[in-house]
């Protein structure tokens, strides 16, 4: 993968508020029109007898309520072996060679 790419994915995993509006956005758009595709006639006519408001109504329910559930579900967790990466380990004064022994261990220690 490119390093653009890298970065531009790292930057939605830091906003995941985007990455869930983004997905309850297509969420919105899929089902309602999966609905009008393959539903029933007489579910379709109890849609259209509800009214326009009503209709916008669960449209924008739809919208939040899945903007949340995404949002809990998109949530990345950090692995163990992601933090020892992005935090370097302070490091003695008086034993250097001893504490790159120690970080590039504590880095492999996922492969033991």
């Amino acid at each position: 993968m490119k390093k653009t790419a890298q970065r531009r994915l790292s930057r939605l995993e830091r906003r995941p508020w985007t990455l869930a509006l983004v997905s309850a956005a297509g969420l919105t758009l899929l089902l309602p029109s999966a609905l009008a595709l393959y539903g029933p006639p007489d579910l379709l006519d109890t849609a259209v007898a509800l009214g326009d408001v009503r209709l916008g109504i669960g449209l924008l329910a739809l919208f939040a309520g899945g903007a949340g559930l995404l949002r809990l579900l998109l949530r990345r967790r950090r692995l163990p072996e992601e933090q020892l990466d992005e935090e370097p380990a302070a490091l003695p004064k008086e034993a250097p060679a001893r504490a790159d022994q120690e970080i590039a261990g504590a880095a492999r220690a996922h492969l033991r």
